[in-house]
């Protein structure tokens, strides 16, 4: 008989939640584990993982008190990755100097449209005034993290230092996708960025 063992990530430590798992339901916000004679075990652990080959389900612990600018860019952007998170800080660096008042400014954005790069301009995008809808924010090709915002003769240049973006490159594993961008939304600005004004 094949029954699997069901692991939670817990304080980034794996713990065994359940052995002899014969069934798995999803109820809600819930999964719910059954052994082979009923026995249930509910938790509110997110399912990351179903090895059917190695009889092992993946799973972590949900987080309790996710700041909530993270967790408004959570639902907004559909998932919580270091690129989106980087773009909210940016946009509080930008909106810190230049305001938050509509149509004050506009930033240029290099990332390029295409994902992962992209991702920073939904961050930029619930931290400051400007949208892409509002034509507040103008996506140019480059492959940079990097943001420009101008407006009534001020200028800030933002852009992420080379050695937090090497550390994404190296470190981001999207079966843990929340560490770093936890990280990240609790670091002093200038660890993550290089901001130039005038």
């Amino acid at each position: 008989m094949c029954l699997s063992t069901a692991y939670v990530e817990r304080e980034g430590k794996m713990e065994v939640l359940m052995e002899e798992v014969a069934k798995v339901r999803l109820e809600g916000e819930e999964v719910v584990l059954e052994d082979l004679f009923g026995g249930k075990r509910r938790t509110d652990a997110r399912l990351l993982e179903v090895d059917l080959m190695g009889h092992t389900l993946w799973l972590k612990e949900a987080q309790e008190g996710l700041p909530e600018p993270l967790s408004r860019v959570r639902a907004f952007h559909g998932h919580l990755g270091p690129m989106v998170t980087l773009g909210l800080r940016m946009g509080e660096a930008i909106s810190g100097r230049m305001g938050d008042r509509p149509f004050a400014y506009t930033i240029t954005v290099f990332t390029g449209p295409k994902p992962p790069l992209s991702c920073l301009v939904d961050g930029l995008q619930l931290s400051t005034p400007c949208t892409v809808g509002n034509g507040g924010i103008r996506i140019e090709e480059g492959g940079e993290l990097r943001a420009v915002a101008e407006g009534k003769g001020r200028r800030v240049k933002v852009r992420v230092r080379d050695e937090i973006r090497a550390r994404i490159d190296r470190e981001f594993d999207p079966a843990h996708e929340e560490v770093l961008p936890l990280e990240f939304w609790a670091m002093p600005e200038e660890v993550l960025f290089e901001v130039k004004e005038g």
